[in-house]
């Protein structure tokens, strides 16, 4: 018995036996089991995807003994001869030899007669794009109307050259091309059954070069197979196809993703000894590139098919997106380029080099994960900064604060006071005061209180201590007391002034109400920018003035508390008005003054400013303004231009009008006779008078007049054109 090859050997039989072509298979199954049966049936598609085979098992579907069903029996006579290539009412046509139009005749002569042995005569025409536009013509009415014992299979590779009146009268099925998953799958089951050893990566390499067509798939492996005597092994595959070694392609990879020139070069040597297809090394390349950047988007996509699956993980990991993205792309376009370079190989090299030389620019590099360490080096870098801003600039920036937010202010600086007036301790302590009263904050030291400083000792500032009992009597300094603070508009020359507290909000120092400097300080912030001298002693001071001076103090801070932000950072100034608010107001202003001096008169002067240009031009131009109620304008056009005229133009002059001037604007326009207010008859006035003024100015040219004295020569009117 002769050898028959894998292609024929493992044609399917039945429905259930086909690689993919789910859509179609559906379609028909449901048709037989429904009995739900068209006259014509095309099936289109690439070489070797299953036409002819669909053709056939339809055939034995509808002529098997048991009945008309979606599974042949596959064991009767009919079911044989149809496997066999035998059977009499199983008619099978290649188009390609007989085009002919004579050919076709004599196969219709036959179509009126009854199958001989089968339940239906079935015409299988392959190849039926190759018949002529005769056959075809005389195919219509028989493919049309065939008689009901007849049907209709078509396959061809090329349904675009059908007339679409053969289109018409069939349904199409359009076979998809075998995925190398498929191919692969189908592979590994065949040679299984036929106990031949493999090697999965030998496989693939099949599959991508079976291009979607399981015929050639399977002729490959029948050529692998005896070219590796009775085994299939990736590299005599791989020598047998001619294909490049992957390994050398991923050698390129980690050269390019190590901007190694040297690597890259020694690899192009070691690739250049197997005498490649330098087009091929390109479309490897690219295809590696490819897998890569899904990799990336999709990592669960990454599998171990071709053994590279730890290269592939390595590689999308290790290299920038946009690289690959650039990479893939120069490979695309030197490999169609590469025919018109000096040699493959030099082409090959420029390739790579291109990729080594460009880089995307203007990518922007953001981390994924915050910086280690990063909030803490702001949170310490900030309060130097604030610290060595200037007090003007953060009091220019105090914001209001938060109903909840305590908003402390830095102390004021202390006037020099004369030696009589001196404390005895040797450090005054500098009260601060929050929004918050005084008797309600807790004492507390805040992260900025220790960098509060003296502007002449550059000392901390100590922490005030814990405030008496107010029912205590409390001993007091001499020097000490607590007079109502003098409110002075000009200070004295020999004491300087105080200057205004600025709101620090990373600064929280105490807060003590201790002595009646504190009550001038709350004074301070409640009145700015006012400058508040010295307190001035009076010894005879007691507690009931304390306790006056505290209420009022109370009172004073509630209103610092519900005044608005402006009254206690600065002095009201006007809200600065942008530019872009400035042209508006003005543009708004001039567009209010534009339609308030529209007259009938002024109304053809005003024309040209609105910019109006197309048809409605034509039409525009041409009309006389009646006059004017509020926003309702009132137009007569030219009833001699008036042939282009429609009501969208009236629609079209109002929103053009509305934008002029700022505000909607109604239009009316009737037609009829106009008395010489239109911008277009002021425009040709215009015109007429200028070209009469040029006129006169060449007559009264004293070259011309000498000309036309001497020479006898004539000025031309009609010679003078305008141009404007």
């Amino acid at each position: 018995m002769s050898y028959q090859v894998l292609a024929r050997k493992w044609r399917p039989r039945l429905f259930r036996e086909m690689v993919g072509q789910e859509h179609v298979l559906q379609a028909l199954i449901n048709a037989l089991d429904n009995n739900r049966l068209h006259h014509a049936y095309l099936f289109a598609g690439t070489r070797g995807v299953g036409k002819t085979t669909i053709a056939r098992i339809l055939a034995k579907c509808l002529n098997c003994e048991t009945g008309v069903s979606s599974e042949p029996c596959g064991q009767c006579s009919v079911c044989t001869e149809i496997a066999d290539g035998r059977f009499v009412d199983l008619i099978e046509v290649d188009a390609a030899s007989r085009t002919k139009v004579e050919d076709t005749r004599e196969l219709l002569e036959n179509v009126q007669y009854a199958p001989t042995r089968g339940r239906y005569k079935v015409y299988l025409i392959d190849e039926v794009h190759m018949l002529s536009n005769s056959s075809f013509n005389a195919l219509l009415k028989t493919l049309e109307e065939p008689p009901p014992h007849v049907k209709f299979l078509l396959a061809t590779t090329d349904p675009q050259k059908l007339p679409v009146t053969v289109l018409s009268r069939c349904l199409q099925f359009n076979l998809k091309n075998m995925s190398p998953e498929r191919v692969v799958e189908h592979l590994r089951f065949v040679l299984e059954k036929e106990l031949v050893p493999f090697e999965e990566q030998a496989l693939w390499h099949l599959g991508r070069a079976a291009d979607g067509s399981m015929r050639d798939a399977m002729s490959l492996t029948d050529q692998a197979i005896a070219f590796g005597g009775g085994k299939i092994s990736e590299a005599e595959v791989r020598a047998m196809l001619g294909t490049l070694d992957s390994t050398l392609v991923w050698k390129l990879v980690r050269a390019l993703s190590d901007e190694n020139p040297s690597a890259l070069f020694a690899t192009v040597g070691e690739l250049s000894e197997q005498a490649p297809d330098y087009s091929a090394a390109l479309a490897e390349l690219a295809s590696i590139l490819h897998r890569i950047a899904i990799a990336q988007v999709l990592p669960e996509s990454i599998d171990n098919a071709l053994g590279d699956a730890e290269l592939l993980q390595h590689h999308a990991a290790s290299m920038a997106g946009e690289n690959v993205q650039l990479f893939y792309q120069m490979a695309l376009l030197a490999r169609r380029d590469l025919p018109m370079a000096p040699d493959p190989r030099g082409g090959f090299e420029m390739a790579l080099l291109r990729m080594l030389a460009f880089k995307p620019q203007g990518v922007a590099h953001i981390p994924t994960a915050p910086l280690a360490g990063a909030n803490e080096q702001q949170a310490q870098q900030a309060p130097q900064q604030r610290s060595a801003e200037p007090s003007s600039q953060l009091a220019a920036q105090t914001s209001s604060p938060a109903p909840n937010q305590q908003v402390p202010v830095e102390p004021a600086r202390q006037p020099s006071l004369q030696p009589s007036q001196q404390p005895p301790a040797a450090e005054q302590p500098q009260p601060q005061v929050d929004d918050a009263p005084p008797w309600d904050v807790e004492p507390q030291a805040g992260p900025g209180s220790e960098e509060v400083m003296h502007d002449a000792g550059k000392k901390p500032a100590p922490e005030f201590a814990p405030e008496p009992q107010v029912s205590a009597p409390v001993a007091e300094p001499v020097h000490e007391a607590a007079p109502e603070p003098v409110v002075a508009p000009q200070p004295p020359v020999n004491q300087p002034v105080a200057q205004q507290p600025v709101i620090e909000q990373s600064v929280q120092p105490d807060v003590r109400e201790t002595n009646v400097q504190e009550a001038v300080v709350v004074e301070q912030a409640v009145e700015q920018p006012v400058a508040v001298t010295a307190p001035v002693s009076h010894p005879d001071t007691g507690l009931d003035e304390r306790a006056a001076l505290r209420e009022r103090l109370r009172q004073q801070v509630a209103e610092v508390q519900s005044a608005p932000p402006q009254q206690v950072a600065q002095p009201e100034t006007p809200a600065p008005v942008s530019e872009r608010e400035q042209q508006a107001s003005e543009q708004a202003s001039t567009s209010a003054a534009r339609l308030e001096a529209l007259t009938p008169g002024s109304w053809p002067a005003m024309y040209p400013q609105m910019g109006v240009t197309g048809i409605l031009h034509s039409i525009a131009a041409n009309l006389e303004l009646l006059g004017r109620q509020d926003n309702i304008l009132s137009f007569t056009l030219d009833q001699t231009r008036s042939s282009l005229y429609d009501e969208g133009h009236q629609r079209r002059l109002a929103d053009v009008l509305s934008d002029f001037f700022g505000q909607p604007v109604t239009v009316q326009i009737q037609v009829g006779d106009v008395y010489g207010g239109t911008p277009a008859q002021l425009i040709a006035a215009t015109k007429e008078a200028q070209l009469l003024s040029a006129r006169d100015s060449l007559n009264q040219d004293p070259l011309v007049q000498e000309l036309q004295a001497e020479l006898g020569a004539q000025l031309v009117p009609d010679s003078v054109e305008y141009l404007g």
